[in-house]
């Protein structure tokens, strides 16, 4: 893949910047007539180099105090930077704002530009340059070529040509990183093409006729065209410029400030956990609960601030900080991000974004504190125990927690292995902790039933979910179940829940007892032809107490059907084999009469139909007219 490179160009007003674009490039970035005639930039200039090696995109930002929010726009998202300092005037108030802001965007790599060599001396141009040296010490940018020019007479600008060539070859090919997404820095409308956004790419590859989410709304649309540079394409990489024409959209549907996603791959949100890192040269400090202005990608929202590690954060000093914003927003783990004040507007810091739509944290609460510092180091397995500590048995899916830490498969895969989380359906994790202390809390649960109702053959499963003490996702409670089971320490009998080896007739005295296995035995014998219950039950409560565990323990069954006064009851055994004879001579979709089920089982309409009703009512068979046929595995 090709190699990308994007550079913001950076520094203070009227140093040249723009001239510096053009005369490297032949493009003139400064597109509004207003900027061509003052001579200053207001919105973002875009131009680019390309050679063998690669392609470099210029950004070409606006200098003056008043658009600095348009600069952080075109800072978001770049690789490097080439910093502009005038050798007549050296480093500047907007030079070191722009430097602030590069530095707390994370920035790694860039140029020094001098310009205007043709209005200093040979001293003074010396001068000005050990000053940057000794500004930058300690920087990202020390050690970073320094390049003398001018745009007047062309010095120096093939030496930068080469010292960006070089920059150009230290950088690694950008892979598609999966689904894209695209801040949108401006947002047109063209006639005959409709509506145009553009913006840098971020995160994977987008393609044409690829269906796009607009956030934080909730439009969509279609991409009906793509350019890079100008030039249409069916394709367009991660650190690209692209301009997308989309499909089906009105003006003012998509606007500045917006980001077009993949379907799913980014969420709205309106709070976000940050690291936040105060510039040490500003004086005051950052309190709790303040409002701040965030800016991040193409967004600029009001935030209140939530300090989650310290009382307030001193000028240079690095905290954990929950942002809840005012408007919905779009973003992602790991993006950077600039703080200012409201009032006065002045850049105080910066940071990145650590967790998306977490819910309010107390403040100093360890837990979460520690969860967001495993986050910061970028530990796999502690980020990913920390979530799964915190969701308990609700589990959370796999693609969601992907998504929340912001790992790649095969780190998200590790993690799982190395914790040896519980899997839940292929989809759903939680802790094996977690998971076994779920299962002990089910069996608890069930004895203490049992130790309530000794006479009972077990209890609902859905009514032992209800006493858990926490929430429990249904899957994972009957996974637990399952395991429980599979484990020989519960038995499961069409959802009713019983402890392994309970024997219900143990709190029964030897008469009764003898008692209850008469009881069985004479509905076991009568087959589908049973004797009344009224004729066996008499008027003895002892006889009805031990036939209501008998249907408790599901060896007697209740026939389920339209005449609510019938009484006819028939042993398990018998049922299952009913349903065994059908399944055999009748297989799904083959449909049946009930005189066909009559003479299969050699019995009268009496004692057939009451019995398909029952069929009926426990979802064996569906009924459709005069016929049934059996439901379909």
């Amino acid at each position: 893949m090709t190699r990308q490179l994007t550079l913001g160009v950076i520094g203070h007003v009227d140093h040249g910047k723009t001239a510096l674009v053009r005369a490297l490039t032949s493009i003139e970035t400064d597109q509004l007539k207003e900027e061509q005639e003052r001579g200053l930039s207001i919105v973002l200039g875009f131009s680019y180099l390309e050679s063998d090696n690669g392609v470099l995109d210029l950004i070409d930002v606006p200098g003056h105090e008043d658009f600095v929010r348009t600069m952080i726009s075109g800072a978001t998202g770049i690789d490097g930077v080439l910093m502009v300092i005038a050798a007549n005037e050296g480093i500047m108030p907007q030079t070191q704002e722009h430097f602030d802001i590069a530095r707390l965007l994370g920035v790694e790599r860039g140029l020094i530009v001098v310009t205007k060599t043709d209005l200093a001396t040979e001293e003074e141009l010396e001068l000005v340059k050990e000053i940057i040296k000794d500004y930058v010490e300690g920087s990202f940018l020390e050690g970073a070529d320094i390049v003398e020019t001018s745009a007047v007479n062309g010095k120096g600008l093939d030496k930068l040509r080469t010292a960006l060539r070089r920059l150009r070859e230290d950088t690694n090919a950008k892979t598609d990183g999966g689904q894209f997404f695209l801040p949108v820095d401006r947002a047109f409308a063209m006639p005959g093409f409709g509506m145009v956004v553009t913006g840098t790419l971020r995160g994977g590859a987008i393609r044409l006729n690829d269906s796009v989410e607009i956030l934080p709304g909730d439009g969509s649309a279609g991409v009906r065209g793509l350019q890079v540079h100008g030039q249409k394409t069916d394709e367009a990489y991660p650190g690209q410029r692209v301009a997308v024409n989309l499909r089906g959209l009105k003006q003012g549907e998509v606007n500045r400030g917006d980001t077009i996603s993949a379907p799913g791959a980014l969420k709205t949100t309106r709070r976000i956990d940050t690291e936040v890192t105060l510039l040490g040269d500003q004086k005051q400090t950052l309190k709790n609960g303040v409002a701040v202005r965030v800016l991040f990608g193409t967004t600029e929202v009001i935030a209140k601030t939530r300090l989650l590690d310290q009382q307030q954060l001193e000028p240079g000093a690095t905290g954990l900080v929950q942002l809840r914003c005012q408007n919905d927003v779009t973003t992602h783990r790991s993006e950077r991000f600039i703080l200012r004040y409201v009032s006065p507007v002045l850049t105080i810091g910066g940071g990145r974004i650590i967790d998306v739509n977490p819910p309010r944290h107390r403040r100093f609460d360890e837990a979460v504190t520690g969860r967001l510092q495993s986050a910061i180091d970028g530990d796999a397995d502690e980020m990913v125990a920390s979530v799964l500590e915190a969701v308990r048995a609700e589990g959370i899916e796999i693609a969601k927690l992907r998504e929340k830490l912001g790992l790649n498969d095969s780190d998200m895969t590790m993690a799982l292995a190395d914790l040896d989380a519980v899997i839940v359906n292929d989809q759903r994790a939680l802790a094996l902790v977690t998971h076994g202390a779920l299962v002990e809390e089910i069996l608890a649960a069930v004895d203490a039933y049992h130790a309530a109702n000794p006479r009972h053959q077990g209890v609902a499963a859905g009514s032992v979910k209800k006493e858990l003490s926490g929430s429990v996702h249904p899957d994972i409670f009957q996974h637990a179940v399952d395991k429980a089971v599979g484990a020989g320490q519960l038995g499961d009998e069409n959802g009713v829940l019983r402890s392994a080896g309970f024997d219900p007739y143990a709190s029964l005295s030897d008469s009764e007892r003898l008692l209850a296995e008469e009881i069985e035995r004479v509905f076991r014998l009568g087959g589908l032809e049973p004797p009344p219950v009224n004729t066996v039950l008499r008027t003895s409560r002892n006889h009805q107490s031990l036939y209501k565990l008998l249907i408790d323990m599901g060896q007697i069954v209740p026939l389920r059907t339209y005449d609510r006064d019938s009484k006819i009851a028939l042993h398990r055994d018998t049922l299952r084999n009913v349903e065994q004879l059908l399944y055999e001579h009748y297989p799904y979709p083959k449909d049946f009469a009930v005189s066909e089920v009559r003479d299969l089982l050699g019995t009268t309409r009496k004692y057939v139909v009451p019995l398909m009703e029952h069929l009926d009512a426990t979802g064996v068979t569906i009924r459709t007219g005069n016929v049934r046929r059996l439901r379909g595995h």
